[in-house]
């Protein structure tokens, strides 16, 4: 191989690793998400597959045909990089998720769920950039009447199955009706 063509691909690493870290940091900056709510539901006295539970969801769900709702399970770090993992169902519509956690806890159950929200991407990049980064990054955040709508309708169903889901586990397990869910 000449010196040129050395050179040339010295060259071709150092842009690709540039590159690389330039896209790293766009997603640092770029990754910010929004906890909107979170419920939970607990058991005393309960030992229910989390399985089971997130099965009977995803069925309810699929049963609506909502467009675009994906629903999958995930696996989240429980506090750190080298902790435990635990499921997750993650039911998504474009920048929304709601990640439902049904877990054993000691010889209670409980179930939890979290509604998140993405920040769109480049109106979040757009907002580091002073006050003229910060207008062009409201303008992109601006969301008409039917996406609003269409949010809406996707937060409000999901969240009403979970909590039928939820009702369902307590009728087949001889729960009373009126244990109340935990809103935080």
């Amino acid at each position: 191989m000449n010196v040129h063509a050395t050179k040339g691909l010295a060259f071709l690493f150092f842009c690709s690793d540039i590159r690389s870290l330039f896209t790293y940091f766009l997603t640092i900056m770029a990754t910010e998400t929004t906890i909107h709510a979170h419920q939970s539901q607990h058991f005393e006295d309960l030992q229910l597959s989390a399985k089971e539970f997130y099965t009977l969801l995803k069925n309810m769900i699929e049963e609506y045909r909502y467009p675009d709702v994906k629903c999958e399970p995930v696996t989240l770090s429980e506090s750190g990089l080298f902790s435990s993992r635990r499921e997750y169902l993650c039911i998504s519509k474009g920048r929304y998720h709601y990640y439902v956690c049904a877990s054993p806890f000691g010889k209670s159950f409980f179930i939890s769920w979290w509604l998140q929200e993405d920040a769109h991407t480049a109106a979040n990049v757009a907002s580091k950039f002073g006050k003229l980064g910060k207008a062009v990054a409201t303008r992109m955040e601006s969301k008409t009447f039917y996406e609003r709508d269409t949010e809406l309708m996707f937060t409000s169903s999901i969240n009403s199955l979970i909590k039928s889901a939820v009702e369902k586990v307590k009728a087949d397990k001889g729960y009373r009706k009126d244990v109340e869910i935990a809103a935080n």
